[in-house]
């Protein structure tokens, strides 16, 4: 997973995981199809480390440090929730533009990398954060989505 030269933290690794390797009962999805969006994860790679973004179907909405810190607990505030539902529900449109994959690296500098935890699998795409940021993407209202996140879960929780 290290192979973009970031220093990681233990806790940092094994929280990711748990959520690329989210199965649908552990939050109480039965009856969805295949393509449905459980889980996001965006991930921003800054030059001191990658900030991890997680949107959970059950409401989890957090940031993850790389380096070791985070903020967990944001989908506990209703506004957060929102937000967090609206990103998870957005992210649905771009399983079709992104590939299944079996592995998880963090992106490279500069990039974001989005995972899309499905039933049928993870699915992925990776872009330069100044194309996405600039709306030179097809994925960027997505990427957008989860700044709004990231805002409403700095305002509504204390680190």
């Amino acid at each position: 997973m290290n192979q973009s030269n970031y220093e990681v933290a233990d806790v940092y690794s094994g929280l990711r995981d748990q959520v690329l390797q989210l199965k649908p009962d552990a939050i109480g999805v039965k009856d969805a199809e295949q393509s449905s969006v459980i889980a996001v994860l965006m991930e921003i790679a800054y030059p001191e480390a990658v900030v991890t973004l997680v949107a959970v179907t059950d409401g989890t909405a957090s940031l993850y440090f790389s380096n070791g810190g985070g903020i967990i607990g944001g989908g506990e505030h209703e506004p957060v929730c929102k937000v967090s539902a609206e990103f998870i529900r957005l992210a649905q449109q771009y399983v079709s533009l992104s590939a299944l994959t079996d592995t998880f690296p963090l992106p490279k500098k500069n990039n974001v990398r989005c995972y899309l935890v499905t039933l049928g699998g993870v699915y992925t795409f990776e872009a330069l954060e100044d194309d996405l940021g600039n709306n030179r993407h097809a994925c960027s209202e997505l990427f957008h989505k989860s700044h709004e996140l990231i805002t409403a879960i700095r305002e509504h929780t204390s680190d």
